[in-house]
């Protein structure tokens, strides 16, 4: 595109055709290089929130040329202004799609009301998370639960808040605590119990079920050690028997009895300890993924309690219960190795004491 006689926005010179020119590809301003590098981003940077183009008529002293009759089949791209065939589908310079034209896109927060960027992940003006709304419906994402209704004494847009991560299944688990229902299971406390307890932030339980699973693993050391000790012995006996590829048929059948009796011998050492170690566990499981959810609403409504008493200002309260919630995968990770570390230490404090006795 011809830019010749439109100013520059940063010195007012006005542009001529010589000159190095760089167009901005957020809102199609052009500009000299010079100008830009000592700027360090577009003249034009602070208008990009609100979708800013830039085109012809906002330079009032820039005079479009003439059009020679050779361009009279070429349309301007209405996003940066430039000349394109006629029958372009897309522009050259920005890749606008013709027939379209450009509207600002933003997010509205659910809570407050502000409007901010499309790739805003909270509001900038109360801090709650912009993803847990839909559109200005003011429904919590993936549910039809309004983010004004109240579940107890809180709104459901404070829970979520709260919850961030996965708020939707949280909602309607705390809706049903709140109508009466007492017991309710979560398969992410089951699986990664009790590691899920520090991401969820409920340091308090994480600490005593990572004590329960280190002490349950320490009391149940002789049963593994009877299993470790059994599959050891069978691979031994089965390394005696001399298997190699090259073995025929028959040689194989010959020591299939033997290979038989062994592991039959293996799975009796083994069958009772390996019962008892996975009910332990599944046990253990089956106590944090019930008690998880009711634990994890009882935190909740007391931080929102705290906050409401302490905090006045909305927006000031939505960013505190933001800050209070959400997940911490950094003490997900540091209770996972710090089980790990615990029961090494134990181990080699019972061996070292075994030593003297």
């Amino acid at each position: 595109m011809n830019y010749e006689n439109a100013p520059c926005p940063v010195c007012g010179r006005p542009l001529s055709e010589g000159d190095d020119i760089v167009v901005c590809p957020v809102c199609a301003t052009p500009q000299h290089r010079e100008c830009w590098m000592e700027n360090g981003r577009c003249a034009n940077d602070d208008l990009h929130a609100s979708g800013y183009i830039w085109n012809k008529n906002s330079s009032a002293n820039y005079e479009e040329p003439a059009v020679t009759e050779e361009l009279s089949d070429v349309k301007a791209c209405h996003v940066c202004n430039s000349e394109n065939p006629a029958d372009a589908l897309h522009c050259g310079n920005c890749g606008a799609l013709f027939g379209q034209t450009q509207e600002p896109v933003s997010k509205k927060c659910a809570f407050c009301g502000k409007e901010n960027s499309d790739d805003a992940l909270h509001c900038n003006q109360c801090g709650a998370p912009l993803n847990i709304a839909q559109g200005n419906a003011g429904y919590i994402a993936g549910t039809d639960i309004p983010a004004d209704e109240k579940i107890g004494e809180n709104a459901a847009g404070d829970l979520a808040t709260y919850v961030q991560a996965s708020a939707h299944r949280y909602i309607r688990k705390f809706k049903k605590f709140e109508s009466g229902k007492k017991i309710s299971f979560n398969f992410a406390a089951f699986f990664f119990a009790p590691y899920w307890f520090f991401y969820r932030k409920l340091y308090k339980a994480g600490a005593f079920f990572l004590v329960a699973f280190v002490t349950a693993s320490i009391l149940l050391s002789g049963l593994t050690g009877q299993i470790t000790a059994a599959v050891e012995e069978y691979s031994v006996n089965v390394t005696e028997l001399g298997i190699y590829e090259e073995m025929t048929d028959e040689q194989l059948e010959e020591i299939a009895p033997q290979m038989e009796k062994y592991a039959s011998e293996m799975i009796a050492k083994t069958k009772n300890p390996l019962l008892i170690t996975a009910a332990v566990a599944l046990v253990l499981r089956l106590i944090c993924a019930l008690a998880a959810n009711r634990l994890y609403y009882k935190k909740i409504l007391d931080d929102l309690k705290l906050i409401n008493e302490t905090v006045q200002a909305s927006h000031m309260r939505r960013m505190m219960i933001a800050h209070k919630g959400g997940l911490a995968p950094l003490a997900f990770a540091a209770s996972l190795l710090g089980e790990t570390m615990l029961i090494n230490i134990l181990y080699y404090t019972a061996d070292f004491i075994r030593e003297f006795i």
